[in-house]
């Protein structure tokens, strides 16, 4: 009777504990996994789950930055913890798929060996092509045998490695309602942040897409992320737009402070025309170390907190100008430009891609006011920045610096004019080919001179007659774009401009008597 008793209260209990588990194992359907497949990478166990449950936790991430996600701890979850953004794995093509997370939290990679192979953002059209063995998507690590019985199509594909799944078991791997976060590919050069609105089986082990933009929100949701990573000079590329110019990447030297691990150089030499088909020679070199910002704060109600966006430039410049000026240039400057540098690093956020497109044109700009023989050679170095920041309730906000020393190194002067000779950069920054940010950044040398002057940076006083004035310089100017809505927060109505940076500092300034005429 005693043990009748206890069979008679032990069936309830087993009972009750199939079913807790059940629950906590949630209903499974054909094409649909289970919560909780997080790749450990970008994940961190959730301890009311296994209080529910009784799985075990998973494991946190090996770089030790769990994934921020939304909740209370009087509810049992982990308050978001900030992750720090680093740079993503030279040459991983691989786009990032999954469902946003749940508690607002950050998508969950679950589709793997997938690369974006064709791309129209204006259609809204994708192909997605296998990368690897079988396009899968990742498995339940807990889930029961009974829901393993009943996994999707694509889940069972993994349990054939080396054999390309037919289209549409590949296709099952994406559904209607997915993210994707593309590195930069060959089909988009400049990444590619899309939500799927549907999904068919294409030729092959292709999967063809309809898609409409996504939001940074919906992509981290409630993640807290903050890091300024560097460009690696080796992924920039150069155009020339001069016959002689050069470009190499290297370490950094010189002693100028960069965020960067590296330095490219562009060492150029081409003329200046000039008004009456007049021309001056010019040369020079450019070494860059350029580096990104990027922060993202919580989403609520489908924007951030506070986000932010910017670049940091360190740069060490050095230009020579020659020739004679036997008129005004006008009243714009002459511009040349020389080169145009383009990258797009990819940064690792809640293990997932976030595509930065860093874009420069590099320029030489003269402009003269009178008839002068000029030979100025200058050497500037200098860190720039730039940033828009966003605060939920206030909107986007710009700052802006630009820390700069221009020396002379060597200037000769000869007539009656004023001459301004500039080294400077147009720079664009956005995300996912999407500008947000344009600047202009000029370190100048502006001599001002009556008479003739010649100063080096010797330390040997100037050789001058008459009258004349050396300065140094650096103008900063630039805008906000509407394309910042990638983050999710309000468009901007046209153009914000960024608070302009005018900074001059006295050189070199004098004057001497001219010599008096000589009478025969």
């Amino acid at each position: 009777m005693f043990k009748s008793s206890i069979g008679r209260a032990a069936g309830p209990a087993v009972l009750t504990l199939v079913l807790a588990g059940a629950a906590a194992c949630g209903p499974t359907s054909p094409g649909t996994s289970q919560a909780g497949a997080a790749p450990a990478a970008a994940t961190v166990a959730d301890p009311a789950a296994t209080a529910a449950g009784g799985s075990p936790a998973a494991a946190p991430p090996a770089g030790g930055t769990p994934r921020a996600k939304a909740g209370s701890p009087a509810a049992g979850r982990p308050t978001p913890s900030r992750t720090t953004v680093t740079a993503a794995p030279a040459g991983d093509h691989q786009a990032a798929i999954g469902s946003p997370g749940k508690d607002g939290g950050a998508v969950t990679a679950a589709a793997k060996n997938l690369q974006l192979t064709a791309y129209d953002p204006a259609g809204g059209t994708a192909v997605l092509s296998a990368t690897g063995p079988a396009a899968t998507a990742s498995a339940p690590a807990t889930a029961s045998p009974t829901a393993s019985a009943t996994a999707s199509p694509t889940a069972s594909a993994t349990t054939s490695p080396g054999a390309v799944p037919p289209a549409a078991v590949a296709a099952a791997a994406v559904q209607p309602g997915q993210l994707i976060a593309s590195p930069p590919t060959a089909a988009a050069p400049q990444g590619a942040l899309v939500a799927v609105t549907g999904v068919r089986p294409g030729a092959g082990d292709t999967i063809a897409l309809t898609t409409r933009p996504a939001t940074l929100a919906e992509l981290l949701g409630g993640t807290e992320a903050d890091g300024n990573v560097p460009v690696d000079p080796h992924g920039i590329t150069v155009t020339p737009l001069v016959k002689d110019l050069k470009a190499t990447a290297g370490l950094t030297g010189n002693g100028v402070q960069a965020d960067a691990s590296g330095t490219l150089e562009v060492n150029l030499k081409a003329p200046v025309p000039l008004p009456d088909g007049a021309s001056l020679d010019a040369s020079g070199s450019l070494q860059l170390h350029p580096a990104v910002h990027f922060a993202y704060h919580g989403a609520a109600a489908g924007s951030p907190r506070t986000a932010s966006i910017g670049f940091d430039l360190g740069a060490h410049a050095q230009w020579k100008v020659t020739g004679d000026a036997a008129r005004s240039t006008g009243a714009a400057p002459v511009r040349v430009p020389f080169a145009k540098l383009q990258a797009s690093p990819v940064l690792t956020v809640a293990g997932l891609p976030v595509v930065v497109n860093l874009g420069l044109t590099c320029y030489l700009e003269v402009s003269a006011d009178g008839q002068v023989h000029l030979e100025a050679e200058q050497d500037a170095t200098g860190t720039w920045a730039v940033r828009a920041d966003y605060t939920g309730g206030k909107g986007w906000t710009p700052a802006t610096s630009a820390e700069t020393k221009v020396t002379p190194v060597h200037v000769r002067l000869n007539g009656k004019a004023g001459v301004r000779a500039a080294l400077g950069a147009e720079i664009s920054l956005g995300l996912y080919d999407t500008v947000g940010v344009e600047t202009t950044v000029a370190p100048y040398l502006r001599a001002q001179a009556e008479g003739s002057l010649v100063a080096d940076s010797s330390g040997n006083p100037p050789q001058a007659q008459g009258s004349w004035s050396l300065v140094g310089g650096v103008d900063l100017n630039g805008s906000l774009l509407a394309h910042l809505k990638v983050f999710g927060t309000p468009i901007i109505e046209g153009k914000l401009p960024l608070p302009p940076f005018h900074r001059e500092w006295p050189l070199l300034a004098g004057s001497a008597t001219l010599p008096a005429p000589q009478h025969s």
